[in-house]
């Protein structure tokens, strides 16, 4: 029964990486007022998610197909309740977004 159970844990943590998120960075608000979370999926794409006290609640998605190598989105508080999401491509040649996401009323 134990063994059957530990490989149950293995294959719930394998599949989670392939639908779930397999990296997150945490931003605070500069007064400290709002907390957001980016995560990225397997194909790099970020979701926005408004830190909440029990779950994460998700505010944006990323529209895009998503990318072949690693990348990560750059977060700008423009005020407590808004933030400018930008990719950069370092090499210049496909990809310059920024994306403007207001945080709805907590």
């Amino acid at each position: 029964l134990g063994l059957v159970l530990l490989l149950l844990i293995a294959l719930l943590r394998c599949c989670a990486l392939f639908f779930g998120y397999h990296e997150e960075e945490t931003y605070t608000s500069p007064a400290g007022t709002n907390t957001i979370v980016v995560k990225y999926d397997m194909l790099c794409r970020p979701d926005v998610f408004q830190k909440g006290l029990l779950w994460d609640k998700k505010i944006w998605g990323y529209p895009g197909s998503g990318f072949m190598e690693t990348v990560h989105f750059g977060v700008e508080w423009l005020s407590e309740t808004e933030i400018l999401l930008t990719y950069e491509d370092i090499r210049h040649d496909e990809f310059n977004e920024a994306y403007r996401i207001t945080l709805p009323a907590s």
